[in-house]
């Protein structure tokens, strides 16, 4: 098994990998359990006359599928087990790498066998790539939807604030209101020096009253502009609280989408450099000597226990003629 990708480990994935638990090990793992699965011996039937190719006529009763001696003995279950007699999977956990043996009467049978599960276990990390690579786009685009309605909730809420307050942006308008202000008070003190200078050159001049009237209704202004900023529940300062929190949320889900939409990218792009594939380092080959059954070892083998039965038998039968004497 390989796998492609290009993320940065985590420091628990590299303290794995030290110990030769890594991402490839964990998808080897899941080949190795496929193909000692029952849906592998299902899927083998599918495509291959697997029971006759485990019936051979040729070999003999013992060896050969069914096992006479066991109840059911033609059913799935029996097949099963009769599978993994003869097909033995080794992984190097260190590696990565797999290797499959398959026992069979036939050399042919047996190379069959092995092309069979080396493409179903291809196939099943196909539908692992795409299982995976879906789960991670939906996942981000989900977010990524997520994040549109949040935008359009925060829009349409200052819309509808701008449309029921008739104002398009507080911070200018109340920007507008200082600037009237400081020109108000600044012609105010003008009018206040003028007064202050006149009363002290021409106590008697009749331009006295006019200024201070003058100076009153300035005064009188600048109060109602204040008032515009602060001096009630509808004052600018209020709206501009409202306004710059309504802003905010709206800014917040800008780059709330922003950030969702870089994650889907880079989602569909580790869709795509994130696979598992099997590699086939030697491919299943066409056996042209016989491995079983092993004679020599079975004769040899046969005759150390008839020879250990011989003796526990001429033991028993010597105690027993010991002790009738």
């Amino acid at each position: 098994m390989r796998s492609v990708s290009s993320r940065r480990m985590t420091g628990l994935e590299m303290i794995f990998q030290t110990f030769g638990i890594s991402r490839a090990v964990d998808d080897a793992n899941a080949v190795q359990n496929f193909m000692l699965s029952r849906d592998a011996v299902q899927a083998l039937e599918t495509r291959l006359p697997l029971r006759k190719i485990f019936s051979d006529p040729h070999a003999d009763i013992f060896s050969r599928f069914p096992r006479f001696w066991l109840p059911k003995n033609d059913s799935f279950e029996r097949l099963y087990e009769y599978y993994l007699d003869r097909v033995t999977v080794v992984q190097d956990q260190s590696k990565g790498i797999t290797t499959v043996r398959v026992v069979a009467f036939q050399p042919e049978d047996a190379k069959k066998i092995a092309e069979a599960l080396m493409q179903l276990s291809e196939e099943m990390v196909n539908r692992m790539n795409v299982r995976a690579q879906r789960d991670t786009v939906e996942s981000a685009q989900a977010s990524v939807n997520s994040a549109v309605q949040d935008l359009i909730t925060a829009q349409k809420n200052l819309a509808q604030y701008r449309n029921r307050e008739l104002i398009i942006d507080p911070s200018k308008n109340s920007a507008s209101v200082l600037d009237t202000i400081t020109s108000l008070a600044t012609e105010n003190a003008q009018v206040l020096a003028q007064i202050q200078e006149m009363k002290k050159l021409t106590p008697n001049n009749p331009g006295i009253a006019a200024r201070i009237v003058r100076a009153d209704s300035l005064k009188a202004r600048i109060d109602a502009e204040r008032d515009k900023l602060a001096g009630s529940d509808s004052g600018l300062a209020t709206k501009i609280e409202t306004y710059e929190r309504l802003a905010l949320l709206r800014d917040i889900a800008e780059k709330g989408l922003t950030n969702a939409s870089a994650s889907l990218e880079t989602a569909r792009q580790e869709a795509r450099r994130q696979q598992i594939y099997v590699e086939q380092i030697v491919a299943p080959n066409l056996p042209d000597q016989s491995t079983e059954p092993e004679r020599i070892r079975m004769i040899a083998t046969y005759l150390v226990v008839c020879s250990m039965l011989s003796a526990v038998l001429w033991l028993l039968t010597a105690g027993a003629q010991e002790h009738t004497n």
